[in-house]
């Protein structure tokens, strides 16, 4: 079953066969968790990939005031690690947390190493999805420079309804560069 919602999305930008998007598959291994459960650690090792089959992931790091600071969320159908951590080996600056309880599909570093090995279109697969990511995170840098705090969270909001009803509005605060009551008082307007 989760496989089969990762096998969807793949559809959605490959045309591979049934029996490449079976072996493709394997790659990959299933896990649940518990609201809160830390997927990754800072200054550990980031050597996996996850891919959001049911629930909500932030991913976060903790400033020089000791105070975490959400930088992205993952919902179903999104992808989550700390990229340029897993790319390179290197332990992470990041954690990645469950705001819920949550289902995702894993892939190693190895694993996925060998799964573009073996299957090279993934490669044009996975060029979308961190093209796509890249261009997000660029808006918010934008918006984030661009518009008042106020226009900042109404934008969102509009654009993102989903994660407004979802997300703990202290994260969603952590994540627009908000304090948690300045958020309440713009909710309120």
């Amino acid at each position: 079953m989760a496989e089969s919602i990762l096998i969807n999305h793949i559809k959605s930008y490959l045309i591979l066969s049934e029996k490449e998007l079976s072996e493709i598959a394997r790659f990959f291994d299933y896990h649940s968790f518990n609201k809160k459960d830390t997927l990754l650690h800072a200054e550990k090792r980031c050597d996996k990939l996850f891919f959001v089959i049911k629930g909500c992931l932030q991913l976060y790091f903790i400033d020089g005031l000791s105070n975490p600071k959400t930088s992205q969320f993952a919902i179903e159908n999104w992808w989550l690690t700390d990229f340029l951590a897993f790319q390179n080996q290197q332990p992470s600056n990041f954690y990645i947390e469950t705001v819920e309880n949550s289902e995702v599909l894993s892939i190693s570093f190895s694993k996925y190493q060998e799964l573009l090995d073996t299957f090279p279109k993934m490669e044009k697969y996975f060029r979308n999805i961190y093209e796509t990511a890249y261009g997000a995170a660029l808006m918010r840098i934008k918006y984030m420079n661009s518009l008042s705090k106020e226009d900042m969270f109404l934008m969102f909001r509009d654009n993102f309804p989903e994660f407004v009803q979802r997300v703990p509005q202290y994260l969603l605060a952590s994540f627009l560069g908000l304090t948690p009551e300045y958020l309440s008082e713009i909710k309120r307007k």
